[in-house]
């Protein structure tokens, strides 16, 4: 009696939906392999899953080589596919909480505030500081070194840089905003050097708006207008805090933050964490 032992063999496969992609991208690797009973998945040569099924998310634009590695008893195979991620138009970058990841896009509008954030994302700062004030309807906020578990870790920061405060930017829901300390002690509304906030908000009517219109002695366009009733924010801050970003993605995971339970100072109850931030590109 014959074994056909080749007709075991295992055979490495997986589909993915292009070859050309634009960052960031999240991507799902589909196994059609035959035969498999261990997996593994690596990505420019990095081990990411012993998953029979991944994803991955591509944060860096350049050619990327995806290796699948299968095996049963003591035979493999191996398939390799390449993408292509594109770079960015805009100036973007992830933040990884342990509540869920945003994407952000920095604005071109405010290049003190870009820059400085840019190199604080650079020298690694933001890795593993807290939300450390939290209010629904209203905004989460970190960026304070103070609540950071490791305290002998040093950072070269700026305490305070220039305002860099337009019309053009304001609080919709999702701005990316730097806080300062109030007029009394800063009259130039100079903002932190590296504490930031990010408008969660209420939704608004025509009414609403056009009494901060008159309160601040300025009009809104009819796309702030639009945005605002569509979906909300704190117009009560426009023109007293610089604006330099927003949020494109990770909506649910604002909500998520948004929402923990809080206590004196509306400091959260349970650690909501940046785990990680990098710079698309």
């Amino acid at each position: 009696m014959s074994t056909f032992i080749s007709c075991s063999k295992p055979i490495a496969n997986f589909l993915i939906n292009t070859e050309s992609y634009d960052a960031p991208v999240l991507i799902n690797f589909e196994n059609t392999s035959e035969n498999a009973e261990v997996f593994e998945w690596k990505v420019n040569g990095k081990t990411i899953s012993n998953d029979s099924a991944t994803e991955y998310l591509f944060l860096s634009s350049g050619r990327h080589e995806i290796d699948l590695l299968v095996q049963k008893d003591n035979n493999k195979s191996q398939k390799t596919q390449t993408v292509f991620i594109n770079a960015p138009e805009k100036c973007l970058f992830y933040m990884k909480t342990n509540m869920g990841a945003m994407v952000f896009e920095l604005s071109e509008l405010t290049p003190i505030h870009r820059d400085n954030f840019l190199s604080l994302i650079e020298s690694g700062y933001y890795n593993g500081l807290n939300f450390h004030r939290i209010i629904d309807g209203f905004m989460i906020q970190g960026g304070d070194n103070k609540t950071r578990k490791d305290k002998e870790s040093k950072y070269k920061y700026k305490d305070r840089i220039s305002a860099e405060i337009t019309k053009d930017l304001i609080h919709h829901r999702g701005a990316l905003a730097a806080a300062r300390n109030p007029d009394n002690v800063n009259p130039d509304k100079m903002s932190s050097g590296t504490q930031f906030y990010i408008v969660d908000g209420i939704k608004l009517t025509k009414q609403d708006i056009s009494q901060y219109e008159s309160s601040k002695l300025f009009n809104y366009t009819p796309e702030q207008v639009s945005k605002y009733e569509a979906d909300g924010g704190t117009p009560q801050l426009d023109g007293e805090y610089t604006v330099f970003g927003r949020l494109l993605s990770g909506f649910d995971v604002l909500e998520k933050i948004s929402q923990v339970e809080t206590g004196d100072r509306d400091v959260p109850n349970e650690d909501v964490i940046i785990l990680e931030v990098k710079i698309i590109n």
